[in-house]
C-alpha cells in the first residue's frame, strides 16, 4: 500500500480527488463513509472515507486478462483524517496480483493507472 499525507483536511482533499476523478472521465461506484459505518454499531474511528471509482471500459481489459486482477477492480483510494492533514492510501497498481502476467496492453493500462494516481496526488495537494 502507498501512503501519502496531505497538508489539508479531509474534506478539502476528499472534494478534490473526486472533482479529479470526474475530471478524468471515470465513474465514482462508491463513496463510504466508514466513520458514519463505525458509528452505527457504537464504534470509533477518525473520519475516514473510502472512493471506489474506475472506468469500466479500461478495467474490464484488465479483466480479460487475468482473472486476479478482477479481485482488485474497481480501484479506490482510502481517506483518513490526521488532525489537519489527510492521509490519502492506495494500492499501487504494480502491486496488483497477476499483474506480472499481463500482456503488453494489460501492462500498458496499468503503467497509466500508476500515473493517474500519482496525478490525484498532485491534485490533491
Amino acid at each position: 500500500m502507498e501512503h501519502v499525507i496531505v497538508n489539508s483536511n479531509i474534506d478539502t482533499v476528499e472534494k478534490k480527488v473526486v472533482d479529479f476523478i470526474h475530471g478524468k472521465g471515470f465513474k465514482v461506484f462508491d463513496n463510504i463513509d466508514q466513520k458514519a459505518e463505525a458509528s452505527n454499531v457504537g464504534l470509533e474511528i477518525p473520519e475516514t472515507r473510502l472512493i471506489i471509482f474506475g472506468n469500466p471500459k479500461v478495467g474490464t481489459l484488465l479483466m480479460q486478462e487475468n482473472d486476479d486482477i478482477t479481485f482488485e477492480l474497481p480501484i479506490k483510494v482510502l481517506l483518513i483524517a490526521k488532525d489537519e492533514q489527510t492521509e490519502l492510501i492506495y494500492r499501487n497498481p504494480y502491486d496488483f496480483p497477476g499483474n506480472d502476467q499481463l500482456k503488453d496492453r494489460g501492462k500498458k493500462i496499468i503503467e497509466k493507472m500508476h500515473h493517474m494516481y500519482q496525478e490525484m496526488i498532485e491534485a490533491a495537494k
